[in-house]
């Protein structure tokens, strides 16, 4: 595949659940290198768009290619390929109980059998490094935080390293500092591996810095995709609206406005 074909190219795509459409003639073009932002509110299709994207739905209507694949006709061991080339960070972290943190990093790396141990070693090790969970290697998924169980998931695309990496919600539950850190982390991957990252997230201030493009849901359809700097200019005022509604608290403060009074407690 040359640079200038697309790793994901999705055509009039639909999906319904039940009797509702959750998308609506989806039209998308996405390539390697790039660090797409998918935003929208809550129900918006974002997930569903990212199971579409990871083989895990089938749309009812339109056409799915994948590493110039036709994903909707090929066969089964053509489709267990094409998986491989993508990672996923589930929104629920989707790790095993039964397998320490070390071992769930690197169970698919295990599974492909086509790296040595000492790589796959490695490559754990470094993924884990990077998340700053070095010296959890040896603990079990119950011992950890939320935010914790989250950054071995992100470990776990990282260290396989896969072609289009999908990461659902990457900083839910990882306070301000990690938070930061982890986005960061995703846009040097896509800089120093070349694959395509996706990312949806409602954090808007810490997703627009690392992003090469946006695109927006609302209610199942596109309504603006571009760079982080034409979001502004978006025809819809719904995306403008949401955007500015999630970075205005931080990026243009009303001083006119009477401080929050404290409510005591931790942060």
């Amino acid at each position: 595949m040359t640079p200038q074909n697309p790793v994901v190219s999705l055509h009039k795509v639909s999906v319904t659940l039940g009797w509702k459409r959750v998308l609506e003639g989806i039209d998308l073009d996405l390539r390697s290198g790039e660090v797409v932002g998918l935003i929208g509110p809550g129900g918006s299709g974002k997930t569903q768009l990212i199971r579409v994207l990871s083989t895990l739905v089938v749309p009812w209507k339109g056409e799915v290619r994948l590493f110039g694949r036709r994903v909707l006709s090929i066969n089964r061991k053509l489709l267990r390929e094409v998986r491989k080339r993508i990672g996923l960070q589930f929104q629920n972290f989707a790790l095993f109980d039964f397998l320490d943190v070390r071992h769930n990093v690197g169970f698919s790396l295990e599974h492909s059998g086509r790296l040595g141990s000492e790589e796959i070693t490695a490559r754990v090790d470094t993924a884990l490094s990077q998340v700053g969970l070095k010296d959890f290697a040896d603990a079990w998924p119950s011992e950890l935080s939320g935010g914790m169980r989250r950054r071995v998931a992100i470990a776990r695309v990282i260290a396989s390293q896969p072609e289009m990496a999908i990461f659902d919600d990457p900083v839910a539950g990882l306070d301000p500092v990690n938070s930061a850190k982890n986005m960061l982390l995703l846009e040097e991957y896509a800089r120093s591996s070349g694959s395509l990252v996706v990312i949806a997230t409602h954090d808007m201030e810490r997703l627009l810095p690392v992003c090469t493009r946006v695109v927006a849901l609302f209610g199942g359809k596109i309504l603006f995709d571009g760079p982080v700097s034409g979001v502004p200019l978006a025809e819809s005022s719904q995306v403008r609206d949401f955007v500015a509604a999630g970075t205005e608290a931080v990026s243009d403060p009303d001083p006119s406005r009477p401080a929050s009074p404290s409510r005591g407690g931790a942060a």
